[in-house]
């Protein structure tokens, strides 16, 4: 992006540069007869883009030191008018000086009529550039800021998800080591079975803070794993069932999500099941929406799912971090007695 300096002198002789050439154009076309067009005309025309380019480069300066871009508007507007008719006077006495020292006029003219009508063209140019000069300046400064909102809103959003992510894990190692304590005694050699799937999903849970998406396979990578292990605690009690569609694997999602859905389904699910509990994940696509649906043996305490616990308050917010307000959803309830349903819908892309 060009620097604001280099903008502010490529507009200057660009605008002033264009200025004589429209003065120019008039005294020769307009007043071509009446008016004989030679070099002390063409002097006088430079001198005046001269003093033009002068006169706005010093209010320019004003401007920054007094720090006018800052004032309210009703203060800003009458203080840029006077300027303009200050800048006015200034450049038709300095353009008069020059058409006399010169010799296109023989005498300086204080007809007051004539004074004051080009004082007020000269004012009007004034109040043109004013226009033109706060109009870039605060146009550019709303973008900058827009910019710097954006950051600021980026930030904000990378700390509180690396705050949730923090928080997740924790709470998933506490369940997962609580489950393979209960097999050590039971059962040793299970337990290093138990041992080795955990190194498994800590290793992917590791990998996995380091990227805010990952894709639908490798979090089913880890998914699978999780419910390993926890088969090995629940035994016969639970049943795993997956339809997962090929299509949906590269499709990215945030990760230890879905393991966390799972671990809440067992845990507040199957976990209170005597017998024929049951865990079933289905992925498909609707539309530019990947649809995760995970139901579970069990009943909802209550029918308000706001109220559902620390995995469902987290994946909300996560969802709502990585992609806005509205954009991915998360619902769960009773589907049909002692059938919970979670549903997970994402969108297939970023925005």
């Amino acid at each position: 992006m060009m620097s604001k300096d280099r903008a502010y002198w490529i507009s200057q002789a660009g605008g002033w540069g264009a200025y004589g050439l429209i003065v120019a154009t008039y005294y020769m076309y307009v007043l071509g007869d009446s008016l004989h067009f030679g070099l002390r005309e063409l002097v006088s025309i430079l001198l005046m883009c001269v003093f033009g380019f002068v006169i706005t480069h010093l209010f320019r300066a004003v401007v920054k030191y007094w720090n006018w871009v800052k004032l309210p508007l009703i203060r800003l507007i009458p203080q840029v008018l006077i300027a303009n008719i200050v800048m006015g006077a200034a450049y038709v006495t300095l353009s008069s000086i020059s058409e006399r020292v010169i010799g296109i006029s023989e005498q300086l003219d204080f007809q007051w009529n004539i004074i004051f009508v080009a004082m007020s063209n000269a004012s009007l140019i004034f109040l043109l550039w004013s226009l033109a000069y706060f109009s870039m300046y605060f146009f550019r400064n709303y973008k900058q800021e827009e910019i710097e909102r954006l950051k600021w809103e980026g930030a904000i959003k990378d700390f509180e998800l690396n705050k949730l992510r923090s928080q997740l894990n924790p709470h998933f190692m506490f369940n997962a080591l609580n489950g393979i304590r209960s097999l050590v005694d039971e059962d040793p050699n299970r337990a290093k079975t138990a041992i080795t799937q955990m190194s498994n999903i800590l290793r992917n849970s590791l990998l996995a803070d380091r990227a805010k998406t990952v894709t639908l396979g490798e979090e089913l990578r880890t998914v699978n794993d999780y419910l390993n292990l926890e088969k090995l605690r629940y035994e016969e009690r639970m049943c795993v069932a997956t339809h997962i569609d090929e299509g949906t694997l590269g499709v990215q999602v945030p990760p230890m999500m879905i393991q966390t859905i799972v671990e809440n389904a067992i845990k507040h699910g199957v976990s209170k099941q005597v017998s024929d509990g049951f865990i079933d994940l289905t992925t498909y696509t609707d539309k530019n929406m990947l649809v995760i649906e995970i139901r579970n043996s069990g009943n909802l305490g209550q029918p308000d799912s706001n109220s559902t616990g620390f995995g469902i308050l987290n994946t909300r917010q996560r969802l709502e971090l990585i992609y806005g307000v509205r954009q991915a959803t998360f619902d769960i309830l009773q589907e049909k007695e002692g059938v919970v349903l979670a549903k997970l819908q994402i969108p297939t892309k970023l925005q």
